[in-house]
């Protein structure tokens, strides 16, 4: 479906209405961070040379997303930058990562889709060990190469003995 400016202005005042709306009814959303797992996918150019993507995608690389104002409802634990990266273990890792670090602070837990969220569960549990070892450690796994996305988690993990406390493998 293509996807045009407007289009993307009105997904953009869709989504500011919705978490106010729901905060009417459970109060207290507006506050602490959430640890949504969001993922870009993977694009393609029609014979015509236009972009076919994923409308989620077109929104997390457009300016609507990236440049978005402070809003509590869109405070997340994951920088914009492992949500942007193209390889789904790495954004996924580093996403696990940021949203374990600041678990204090996390409010919300989702994803857009369902099958996402389990995605997100499955993969903590098997790679439950190397996060942990991350986070006591205060460095990031090597498998996670995109330039962008380790100086992104790496500004943000650092080694807290209490958070090291609680992870324990």
């Amino acid at each position: 479906m293509p996807t045009i400016e407007d289009e993307l202005d009105r997904r953009s005042l869709l989504y500011s209405l919705l978490m106010p709306v729901m905060n009417q009814f459970v109060p207290g959303l507006d506050k602490g961070k959430g640890m949504y797992f969001l993922f870009i996918k993977s694009e393609a150019k029609t014979p015509g040379g236009l972009v076919a993507r994923p409308v989620l995608t077109s929104y997390y690389k457009s300016s609507h997303f990236k440049q978005r104002p402070y809003d509590p409802y869109t405070n997340y634990t994951s920088p914009n930058e492992t949500i942007l990266c193209s390889d789904s273990y790495q954004s996924m890792y580093s996403q696990m990562l940021c949203g374990l670090c600041l678990h204090n602070e996390v409010l919300r837990v989702g994803a857009v889709f369902a099958s996402g969220f389990i995605r997100a569960i499955r993969f903590l549990e098997k790679n439950w060990t190397f996060l942990c070892h991350d986070i006591k450690t205060g460095t990031l796994n090597p498998t996670i190469t995109d330039p962008s996305v380790r100086e992104a988690v790496m500004r943000g993990l650092e080694t807290r003995p209490q958070i090291i406390r609680l992870y324990r493998v």
